[in-house]
């Protein structure tokens, strides 16, 4: 039996001082800073070594790719750019698109397996 590769899964939090540095990347008053993941999990395959990436933000349009950041363990990100997204998907009937960037390391996000779960709420 086989099993699928582990999400790395590693948190950070974005700065404050970058949260409109991602929003200039999209067309004036198309996002509000609440499009804007705070919050930052490492989606890629489980990694010991290299950069941690998040997914910031989306941006309009359907071929704009999205707001990404990167970071190394104990440190916070310190920048934000643009990445085109990654076009795979999953085969027939699913056809899942990968939730990555293009050239990202590691599998498919559709091939990992996510062992976070999120806290219980009150």
């Amino acid at each position: 039996m086989t099993h699928a590769p582990t999400l790395c899964g590693e948190r950070t939090a974005l700065p404050a001082s970058l949260v409109a540095a991602a929003r200039k990347f999209a067309p004036p008053g198309a996002t509000s800073p609440d499009d804007v993941q705070r919050e930052l999990r490492c989606t890629l395959e489980q990694h010991p070594l290299g950069d941690h990436h998040a997914f910031v933000m989306e941006l309009p349009g359907a071929t704009s790719g999205a707001v990404w950041t990167r970071w190394t363990r104990g440190h916070h990100p310190t920048t934000v750019f643009v990445l085109p997204d990654c076009t795979h998907a999953s085969p027939p009937p699913s056809a899942e698109p990968c939730c990555e960037f293009t050239a990202h390391p590691g599998a498919h996000s559709w091939q990992l397996h996510d062992t976070w779960q999120p806290e219980p709420t009150a």
